[in-house]
């Protein structure tokens, strides 16, 4: 058995599937909780089955798994919570706390918690300083969603209270790119999906976003996972922050480049400006984990339309 075992909570997810990879090249064994086994089943992955409502699955897996560290990746997306507001409880704020209770009642203790959170958190742009919104500046969620986040976070440096385990809460907001499939926030990758396919697309909003690249996220929450880190802390994702127009300009250019004109990319009729917060401030993020990667956006535009062609060919 690998001295380093990682449980990790949605580790089939857009985010969890790029975790994954960089943990098991860091030399971690990896358990993954999930409802359903991934497609493929990489060396040194192990699939639990389990549900975060269901408190005896949680209790069940990390016994068997023994970790070492913990990566909850695992809740409900922003339209699955508008829609199902009480699965949504059950998942992000019930299960989080049996997951924290779980760890609480192990034989052994934890080498590192890390929480995935969400900028959702945060209120209106105008709320913040011109140097843009650090992570412990003031919290007003516009809906459930970012409350439930609230409550982790919460939790998350409880558990570290009571326990002393290294706890991270890493908020990221706007990912692009492979695996972002789902989710309000996915429109940007829908974009680029329909550039590959030379097809037409409508964003549903306008305004400015935090963006992040997919590769990016999991990287980041990998290295949150496996970096130095003593206490407990609140951080926000690296991230670059462009208006709408801005990333779709970047579509345009870099889809001409490789051949790509026949598609066309424009605003849904009634399309109203985002509600969500941008200019994340990274300088606290940037000195406690210096080796999380930032793909500047072109590139990451670049890599993810030659992704999408390919999964075409």
């Amino acid at each position: 058995m690998s001295e380093k075992r990682v449980f990790v909570t949605g580790s089939t997810g857009c985010i969890g599937a790029h975790a994954v990879g960089v943990l098991l090249k860091e030399g971690f064994q990896v358990f993954g909780f999930n409802r359903k086994p991934p497609t493929e089943i990489p060396s040194g992955y192990e699939h639990l089955e389990g549900d975060l409502s269901d408190k005896q699955s949680i209790a069940s897996a990390l016994r068997k798994s023994q970790p070492t560290h913990l990566l909850h990746l695992g809740a409900l997306q922003t339209p699955d919570c508008r829609d199902y507001p009480i699965r949504g409880l059950e998942v992000n704020v019930l299960g989080t706390g049996h997951l924290f209770k779980a760890c609480l009642e192990m034989n052994h203790s934890l080498e590192r918690f890390v929480f995935a959170s969400s900028s959702a958190v945060n209120g209106p742009r105008h709320l913040y300083g011109e140097r843009g919104v650090y992570a412990e500046d003031p919290l007003q969620p516009f809906n459930l969603y970012g409350y439930w986040k609230i409550a982790g976070e919460g939790m998350a440096q409880a558990y570290h209270q009571e326990s002393g385990v290294p706890t991270v809460s890493l908020r990221l907001a706007t990912t692009y790119g492979p695996g972002r499939d789902r989710g309000f926030t996915a429109a940007m990758t829908r974009a680029l999906k329909a550039a590959a396919r030379e097809e037409s697309f409508e964003i549903p909003y306008r305004g400015k976003e935090n963006y992040h690249f997919s590769h990016d996220v999991g990287a980041g929450f990998a290295r949150a996972v496996v970096d130095p880190f003593a206490g407990y802390g609140v951080y926000n994702l690296l991230g670059k922050t462009l208006t709408v127009d801005e990333f779709l300009v970047l579509i345009e250019e870099e889809a001409t480049k490789i051949g790509l004109d026949k598609f066309e990319i424009s605003y849904a009729d009634g399309a109203e400006q985002t509600p969500f917060i941008y200019d994340l401030n990274c300088e606290s993020t940037r000195r406690a984990f210096p080796k999380m990667s930032q793909t500047d956006i072109r590139e990451g535009i670049r890599i993810s339309l030659r992704y999408f062609q390919e999964k075409l060919g």
